[in-house]
């Protein structure tokens, strides 16, 4: 195959896939060449163009075409016997002496009527949306003013240069003007604040600024106003700050009364502090300086009657005071520490039992739920002082060979047991001078605990301990 039939077959080829034609025609009307589907109502090579229907009677055109009277013979949208539409353009080919007859599917008019139908449709869908963003435009801003006359806070729209351009119906109340009189006033004139931050968040033009202000209001009214401002212009938005204003003037209030609850418990927990150091103190310094006074007496006694006992007795003496004052400083630094609040229950217990074993040498049997180890803070600290004052008494008073303490939480109730073996006591009976039942009676009550003691003489005691967690520090 020539070249040049290759390039005839591949131009016809992409002729036909693109719905076009193209042929040569000589001056008498024989065709002379052919390609594209266009044009298969055209004869076989060498037949009379002029004698199909489409070209039939078109000897004059062509030859004023010829004579260069017209530059193309165009017909547009011809209907072909298939019920396809071509459109033709006929032009003179003045070097090679021959017409040129190009074709093509007349898809133009149908693609422009469907273009123009889908211009409208656009045109008519973007005009409804148009109006549609208008209606919505228009419901915002009804809702948003709605919104801003029915509420309760202070809502101003403010100038870029400090005047208001809007006030709700509460601003306008609260400032006691209309506004036609509010709106091109300052702001500084409307609203001065008495006390609290000034105005200069509007300087800042910041996304939001938060600030308290006390103002006077018309009514001669004091109230504090929490102020949160908004630069609407950095949203594209008109160039002005939105400022809505909340009274918390009761929350002030009651902010007051809190503090000054806070400083009235501070001022009982001092008082209770000093009631715990008497606690603390009763059995140490009292007892020793009772047992000095006890040992004086005696030696004035045996100055005369038996002097060769007096630095036996002296020696007594000395060693009660040294013994007071071992357990008062203990007992201060206990007071002063409150380890058990900070390190916990489970600790403290664990830790008053060994020192009560190195002490007195007697074992101790410790119990202690897991759990007491998330007890902490002043409930902590007050059953940790009950254990420890009922540790106190067993050395000095029991005479026993062993202790046990017990510890456990069920739901939300705190149980703790101290028990001895030794000598016991009556429990109704009176203790002239010892406070210490009565100390751990009063220390549990301040945590909304009970207290009981059960015990006769022979037969041991058991002090237990019952609190609930809800005074449990979080």
């Amino acid at each position: 195959m020539r070249a040049s039939d290759a390039i005839e077959t591949e131009l016809a080829g992409a002729l036909a896939r693109h719905g076009l034609g193209f042929a040569r025609m000589d001056v008498d009307g024989t065709l002379l060449a052919r390609a594209g589907a266009a044009l298969d109502w055209l004869p076989e090579i060498g037949g009379d163009c002029l004698g199909t229907p489409l070209l039939f009677g078109m000897a004059d055109e062509l030859a004023a075409l010829r004579a260069g009277a017209r530059d193309v013979v165009a017909l547009p949208s011809i209907g072909l016997d298939s019920g396809e539409k071509i459109s033709v353009t006929i032009s003179w080919d003045e070097t090679q002496e021959v017409y040129s007859i190009a074709a093509a599917r007349a898809f133009g008019a149908s693609e422009t009527e469907t273009m123009l139908v889908r211009e409208r449709r656009e045109r008519r869908l973007a005009d409804e949306q148009a109006e549609a963003a208008r209606r919505r435009a228009n419901i915002s801003d009804a809702l948003y003013r709605d919104i801003v006359e029915s509420s309760a806070d202070l809502v101003l729209r403010i100038a870029a240069d400090g005047t208001i351009s809007f006030a709700n119906t509460h601003a306008q109340a609260f400032c006691g003007r209309g506004l036609d009189r509010i709106v091109g006033a300052r702001l500084d004139n409307a609203l001065r604040p008495l006390d609290g931050a000034g105005w200069q968040a509007l300087a800042q033009r910041a996304n939001e600024e938060s600030f308290e202000q006390k103002l006077s209001a018309a009514d001669g009214r004091i109230a504090w106003i929490l102020w949160r401002v908004t630069w609407l212009g950095a949203a594209e938005g008109p160039p002005e700050f939105q400022a809505v204003g909340r009274d918390i003037t009761r929350l002030r209030q009651l902010q007051a009364e809190v503090e000054r609850a806070q400083a009235q418990a501070r001022q009982a927990l001092v008082m209770r502090e000093r009631l715990t150091i008497a606690h603390d103190l009763h059995d140490t310094i009292v007892h020793a300086l009772v047992a000095v006074v006890a040992q004086l007496r005696l030696v004035r006694k045996l100055a005369d009657r038996a002097p060769e006992r007096v630095p036996e007795e002296l020696a007594r003496a000395e060693e009660a005071a040294s013994a007071g004052l071992t357990r008062g400083r203990e007992a201060l630094g206990q007071v002063r520490f409150q380890r058990a609040g900070d390190e916990g229950l489970a600790l403290a217990l664990n830790r008053a039992a060994s020192r009560f074993q190195e002490r007195t040498g007697l074992p101790v049997d410790v119990d202690i739920d897991e759990k007491i180890a998330s007890v902490h803070g002043d409930l902590a600290e007050r059953l940790y002082r009950i254990a420890e004052e009922a540790l106190r008494n067993i050395e000095r008073h029991a005479q026993a060979s062993g202790a046990r303490i017990s510890a456990d939480i069920s739901g939300d109730v705190i149980s703790i047991e101290i028990a001895d073996d030794g000598r016991g006591f009556e429990a109704d009976a009176a203790h002239p001078g010892h406070y210490g039942l009565a100390g751990m009676a009063e220390q549990a009550q301040m945590i909304g605990g009970h207290f009981v003691v059960q015990t006769s003489p022979g037969q041991g005691a058991l002090i237990a301990i019952r609190a609930p967690l809800v005074h449990q520090e979080r």
